[in-house]
Formats: structure tokens, sequence, C-alpha cells
């Protein structure tokens, strides 16, 4: 299911230190570094992928770990100690 796949990003994107509010009717995810509040992005799934507000790929549904450390990296929180969320 499509939220449940966004809120395994979400959880990943939180063990990197950014904040994350999910928006589930429009299957958005609000992206923040709390350090730098105007680095932000809006992540959605689309057919599969992950795509930001500006239509960048991120990655596929599955690999949210990989698509996590994308993200984390254009909101410049790459050097952020990684936790994995708990399942």
């Amino acid at each position: 299911m499509d939220t449940d796949d966004l809120h395994r990003l979400g959880a990943f994107l939180e063990g990197r230190g950014l904040r994350v509010a999910a928006r589930d009717p429009e299957l958005i995810l609000a992206v923040a570094n709390p350090l730098h509040p105007q680095l932000a992005e809006e992540i959605r799934l689309t057919g599969g992928r992950y795509i930001t507000g500006f239509d960048y790929e991120v990655g596929e549904r599955g690999d949210e770990q990989a698509c996590a450390d994308r993200i984390a990296h254009i909101l410049a929180a790459g050097d952020t100690p990684r936790t994995e969320p708990s399942t």
C-alpha cells in the first residue's frame, strides 16, 4: 500500500534527523531539515517512484533506505547520524 511505503520512508528520514509530516490523502511527505527549515522538500509516490516537488526522482518503492539517503543529501542532512526505524 502506498501509505505504508510513505510512512516507512518517513521513518528512515526521521532516523536521519529530518522533520517529517505525512499528508496521507495526497500521499505526500513534507520533509525539512530542522537545523535549516528553509531546506525542505515534498516527496510523493507516483507509479512506484519517489518524486520531489521539482519532479526529481529519488528512487523507487521498496528501496526506502536508499531514497532516504538521497533526500537527506538534498536537504544537507548527510552528516546526521543514521538510526534505523523500529519494525
